[in-house]
This record gives C-alpha cells, sequence and structure tokens, in this order.
C-alpha cells in the first residue's frame, strides 16, 4: 500500500494540469498512504517511508490541483469584460480590419 501510495501520489503531482484527474489521484495516494503507514506500524509492511512519501506526494498534487481550479475559474481574465462566455474572444475572424 505504501508504494501505490507513493506511484499515485507522484502522479497526481505531474499531471496536475488535469485538475480532476490529480485531485482524485492526490486523494488515492493519501488514502494508500495512511494505510501504508498503519500497515507498517504494525509491522504488516516494511516501507513506512514509501508511504509517508505517498501522503506527501499526494497532499502536493491535491494542493496543485487546487491551485488550478482557482487558476481557471476564480482569477479574471485578460479581455476585460465580466463574463467568460460572451462570445468575443479578442481576436477576428474576417480578414479585413475596420477602420
Amino acid at each position: 500500500m505504501g508504494t501505490a501510495g507513493l506511484v499515485v501520489g507522484i502522479i497526481s503531482a505531474v499531471v496536475f494540469c488535469l485538475w480532476p484527474v490529480a485531485f482524485v489521484l492526490g486523494v488515492l495516494g493519501v488514502i494508500f498512504g495512511v494505510v501504508g503507514r498503519r500497515r507498517a506500524r504494525r509491522g504488516e509492511a516494511t516501507n513506512p517511508g514509501q508511504a509517508l512519501a505517498g501522503i506527501i506526494c499526494g497532499a502536493v498534487g491535491i494542493a496543485l490541483s487546487i491551485g488550478m481550479i482557482v487558476v481557471f475559474f476564480f482569477l479574471p481574465d485578460d479581455g476585460g469584460d465580466d463574463s467568460p462566455f460572451t462570445g468575443d474572444d479578442g481576436y477576428s475572424t474576417s480578414l479585413v480590419v475596420p477602420r
């Protein structure tokens, strides 16, 4: 479980731009890491360091994915209007430039 937590935690920290996937993998990394630490404490596993690294990497993946959510949904865009869904993206779609 500690190794699974480490692998899933590393993947969640690496793919943080895919924030829904990174969030789910980060939560799984923390859960697997906690279960791995409990098993190591009871003597059923010999990798408490990997489980701790899985907890840390999973938490970093969760934090980075939350940061991406904030960047995409809560920071203002550079278009100058209030709604990002007005349809005008600032790029001209015609070859004629009005004077």
